[in-house]
């Protein structure tokens, strides 16, 4: 049995999918690095079950994508590392539907990282009635190595469905304190009463092999609240299975000696193991991995700031440790796996919070040997023995550049950015930003090298020179173009360059909602498809598509043409789910006042008084 098999892949989205009859009540999920473009395809598996999409624009856009869009900011939570978040492609409106989703997380130290892989979602029994207490629900648990990039490594998680209990189940009172902690900074109080009050009598089933005897899975956040990682806990390993992208010395000396029965085994990257100390490699038995598979490419980087980790190619990327010791009574028998975002590095162990989940298992499939050979022995193999240098690989040149780069971004992170969003008289709207006078100055004395431009995420007209004044503002915004980002650039010297957008802390009108949905539904026709959809979500993919026409020149407007051919079957729908299916009105009045207070519309409103004076018979129906 290959628990690892390379062609046993877990597809990302499908994974996040509610099952049939079920829906999405919330997702929380946390991740090191972000790319918007990746986070933006999420929604369509979280709330219509449907596979993520390669690109998601204007342009290509389909009333679900929409629709799930629509709901991201009451229902789903992502938490980032500080500065950390990406994004490859220009500005899209869509994109204003996910800023105010995410949450940057700061750290303490230049040498912490806020670096968790996890998703938890809770889904809840579909009902038609708005009205409804629905105490159907359980939970998925999915914890990862992967990052919400779009970085094709080999990655690992596990996803777990969970059922409830009469009983408590402590092993999930870290979970708890870790989700709760985070969602504070939402103020979503309703969210935490949930998690208060249901994951404690929630036990979650590992995958197979790892189900059998009833044995249950153990959540382990780190290096937070005090905790440990687990591999630190126990002093003694009978085997010991090291698969991890980056490593170090210091971690490699302290697990090894560990080890009392056999060497430990470690898989990791060939360029990692090059910069470790031959003398400590000799005590491990060590696979690199395979070269063939890492093909040139852009680059993504790793939890210290380096860009080392290759995108678009299948490097390792995967962290797992496999070991057989005395976790616990009679643990000793078992193969525990701890799969997470932990690397066996210093900061992995000891600095970072993390998240592994334990598995534990008998199967002869899950031991220490069968893994390796699954590795081994795959179609195209996986690793091949490492060759020990003579000499340890030590660029202090790069060492160097590294440092200054990560305690500059670290210092960048300190400066307290803060923003305001004011109306000007001709309609369009300023963004003033500002960051904390002195620690700017201070910044500057420490860094007078640096080049730091920052731009609205929205437009590259206006650009703030960083180095001129710890305050600017940005003009002739349209409400729609509103945005807590700045794209930020950084150049340290012609060869070093770090790209990122900055959030800002910073009130977005109401308004900005509707006037995106505006800006998208610009005719019609459009709206009155939309509105289709959210009275049967069922239609053909073909007659879903609301994407901007290039070749058809009426844009905006009505067209009455267009409401006599779709207000009868609107009207039966409209009918019919007033009977029985009382969430889409509740979905239809909720668009409705979104648009109704967006200004600015085309020389029609959006909304034509037909449908007003239609609506009227029916909104009440949505309460």
């Amino acid at each position: 049995m290959e628990v690892l098999d390379c062609y046993k892949r877990l597809d990302y989205g499908e994974s996040l999918m509610p099952e049939d009859g079920w829906e999405t009540s919330w997702a929380i999920g946390t991740t090191y690095s972000l790319e918007l473009e990746m986070l933006m395809s999420i929604p369509l598996a979280l709330f219509h079950a449907k596979y993520l999409t390669e690109s998601t624009t204007e342009r290509d856009l389909c009333t679900d994508m929409l629709d799930a869009l629509d709901k991201v900011r009451e229902r789903m939570f992502v938490f980032v590392h500080q500065n950390n978040i990406t994004t490859k492609s220009q500005y899209s409106i869509l994109m204003g539907f996910l800023d105010q989703s995410i949450w940057n997380i700061p750290v303490d130290s230049l040498y912490k990282n806020f670096h968790p892989k996890v998703w938890l979602i809770r889904y809840t029994k579909k009902t038609r009635d708005p009205r409804s207490d629905n105490k159907d629900y359980k939970y998925r648990l999915i914890t990862t190595s992967r990052n919400i990039t779009s970085a094709t490594d080999f990655d690992i998680a596990v996803a777990m469905d969970s059922y409830k209990t009469d009983d408590e189940n402590a092993d999930n009172k870290s979970l708890v304190t870790m989700m709760k902690t985070l969602m504070e900074r939402t103020g979503r109080k309703d969210i935490i009463k949930q998690l208060e009050r249901e994951l404690k009598y929630i036990r979650f089933i590992p995958p197979y092999p790892f189900n059998k005897k009833g044995k249950t899975a153990i959540f382990w956040p780190h290096t937070y609240n005090n905790l440990k990682s687990p591999l630190l806990e126990e002093k003694e390993y009978e085997e010991l299975l090291v698969i991890s992208p980056f490593i170090d010395d210091q971690t490699l000396e302290m697990l090894q000696k560990r080890c009392t029965q056999r060497p430990p085994i470690l898989i990791s990257r060939e360029y990692e193991m090059d910069k470790c100390k031959p003398e400590t490699l000799s005590r491990w038995d060590c696979y690199k991995w395979n070269s063939m598979l890492e093909e040139a490419g852009d680059y993504e980087e790793d939890e210290i700031g380096n860009n080392d980790t290759i995108s678009h190619s299948i490097s390792l990327h995967a962290k797992i440790f496999i070991a057989k010791a005395a976790f616990g009574q009679d643990w000793n028998k078992y193969n525990n796996w701890f799969i997470g975002s932990t690397n066996c590095t210093h900061a992995g162990l000891h600095l970072n919070f993390e998240a592994q989940v334990q598995l534990r298992s008998l199967e002869p499939g899950t031991s220490v040997n069968e893994v390796l050979a699954t590795f081994k022995d795959s179609g195209a193999p996986l690793i091949t023995p490492y060759e020990i240098k003579k000499q340890h690989v030590n660029d202090e040149e790069f060492e160097r550049i590294r440092q200054t780069q990560r305690k500059l971004l670290y210092e960048f992170s300190q400066l307290d950015f803060k923003g305001s969003i004011e109306k000007s008289d001709d309609g369009k709207y300023i963004t003033k930003i500002n960051s904390d006078a002195a620690k700017w100055s201070s910044f500057w004395k420490e860094f007078s090298d640096v080049k730091i431009t920052l731009k609205l995420f929205s437009s590259d007209i206006n650009e703030w020179d960083f180095k001129t004044g710890f305050q600017h503002q940005f003009t002739g915004q349209l409400c729609q173009q509103l945005s807590s980002f700045l794209r930020v650039s950084i150049v340290l010297d012609k060869d070093n360059e770090k790209n990122f957008l900055l959030q800002v802390p910073i009130e977005i009108p109401e308004e900005r909602h509707g006037r995106i949905m505006s800006a998208i539904l610009d005719s019609e026709e459009k709206w009155l498809r939309y509105l289709m959809f959210c009275l049967d979500s069922q239609m053909a993919r073909e007659e879903q598509n609301i994407g901007k026409d290039l070749t058809n020149p009426h844009v905006g407007g009505n067209d009455d043409t267009v409401w006599q051919r779709c207000s009868l079957p609107i009207y039966e729908k409209l009918l019919l789910a007033s009977s029985r299916d009382r969430m889409a009105l509740k979905k239809i009045q909720h668009i409705v006042e979104k648009l109704s207070k967006a200004e600015g519309q085309a020389e029609k409103p959006l909304l034509s008084d037909e449908f007003i004076n239609m609506w009227k018979l029916f909104s009440k129906y949505s309460k």
